[in-house]
């Protein structure tokens, strides 16, 4: 069967991405550009740390705070200069405002520095792949005067706008829903949860996350595993994935008498913390802190382990499970955000409540103790990500709203 591809060349510019990229990100831009679309990543990054290895995708540096003075000096002299001669609409758009006199120099330098290489570029789409960058770049909405699209992936909305009450932030993020021509939620619950901040259903689209089963699969030949029972988690360590109560449910695991451990994968701020709950838990035999892995490391890793455990407070729909499920792996996972629209309780694993270690505890406890049971859930794990999260099925989502956005423009334009 032909692979759908973009109905017409159109080029879409990415901004607020981190270097290297997520992987899901780096997937979802190769995904797109092997469909035809002509993709643009820009990233603010030191001088000589971009080598680009994204097939497909051209990235652009912008200059960091931490570039060496005369360069990033230079650099922003000739776009200045650039902007100003051969573009003074844009340059009337974004340089005056940014030197108004209630701005100090070096936060109007600072913007500019990140606004001004920025303006050279005339994208048939910009698309914010976070919440946040979509708030702090809301001055170029005017300059490219394109349609718009930003994610909405979970923490902007059901964490900080929670926990932060900051009026002028929650009135920047009201006002990115207000302006973008499309908005990318990754679950339902994510829409619901944005709707009160000003998010539009009737302009927001659905697409969930996806990984690639070719890359994500089950090991082709297992032993059986004579040991403890594996079970691992992937994520960054930090609070809200609340690592510490899958370390409390491994604890009454472990006094129930399964012979059970953890393997943590990811790096983060509270390392010490979760070092400190590990021993206090009398549990430095049984955990094991791998740090940062390569996705290929982490496929092994995943193959090699017998349940995957989610124990987030918050997530949009987290791409861990998904990588996990392609793997064959039943999954215990937390009901935060849209984990419930990847994993049916009692199907492809549980669904347990948040901060809840003895529903955890339970939960982990029929997986362990029933093989056939794991076994049962990880076939259904693997082919729930074949039916509903593969990243193909995610790329036709992606072109259908970037041309759904263009031909409104389009329409709009002609009227």
């Amino acid at each position: 069967m032909k692979t759908p591809s973009a109905a017409s060349p159109f080029e879409l510019l990415v901004v607020g991405v981190k270097w290297p990229p997520e992987t899901f990100i780096q997937r979802k831009l190769e995904g797109l550009a092997a469909r035809g679309v002509r993709v643009k990543l820009a990233v603010v990054s030191p001088h000589g740390t971009i080598r680009n290895y994204l097939r497909g995708v051209e990235v652009i540096r912008i200059s960091h705070e931490s570039d060496p003075p005369l360069l990033s000096g230079a650099i922003f002299a000739r776009d200045l200069l650039a902007l100003r001669w051969r573009e003074p609409q844009r340059w009337r758009l974004l340089v005056p405002p940014r030197l108004a006199p209630h701005r100090s120099w070096r936060n109007a330098f600072n913007a500019l520095s990140v606004f001004v290489p920025l303006a050279r570029f005339h994208p048939d789409i910009a698309h914010f792949e976070w919440n946040a960058a979509a708030m702090n770049h809301l001055a170029m909405f005017d300059v490219w005067q394109c349609p718009v699209v930003i994610s909405c992936r979970g923490a902007q909305i059901n964490v900080r706008a929670k926990i932060y009450r900051n009026e002028s932030d929650l009135h920047d993020l009201r006002t990115s829903f207000e302006r973008a021509s499309a908005i990318h939620c990754v679950s339902e619950e994510i829409r619901k949860e944005g709707q009160p901040h000003g998010l539009d259903p009737a302009k927001s689209w659905i697409i969930r996350p996806a990984v690639d089963p070719n890359f994500f699969k089950p090991a082709e030949f297992r032993p059986q595993n004579a040991g403890p029972l594996r079970l691992i988690t992937t994520g960054s360590l930090i609070w809200r994935k609340g690592v510490e109560y899958a370390l409390m449910a491994l604890r009454q695991l472990v006094n129930s008498g399964v012979d059970a451990g953890l393997d943590v994968i990811g790096e983060g701020g509270d390392r010490e913390r979760i070092l400190y709950t590990i021993y206090d838990l009398g549990l430095a035999d049984r955990v094991h802190l791998l740090g940062g892995k390569t996705p290929e490391e982490i496929v092994r890793l995943l193959q090699q382990s017998d349940i995957f455990l989610l124990a987030s407070l918050s997530e949009g729909i987290s791409n861990a499970v998904l990588e996990a499920m392609a793997c064959g792996l039943p999954v215990v996972t937390t009901e935060c955000g849209g984990m419930r629209e990847a994993v049916t309780d009692g199907v492809e694993g549980f669904v347990v409540p948040v901060r809840d270690p003895a529903a955890m505890a339970k939960a982990l406890m029929k997986l362990c103790q029933d093989a056939e049971l794991r076994g049962r859930a990880g076939q259904a794990a693997r082919a729930r990500v074949l039916k509903e999260f593969t990243l193909d099925q995610q790329i036709d989502k992606w072109l259908a709203l970037y041309q759904s956005v263009l031909r409104s423009r389009q329409a709009s334009t002609r009227n």
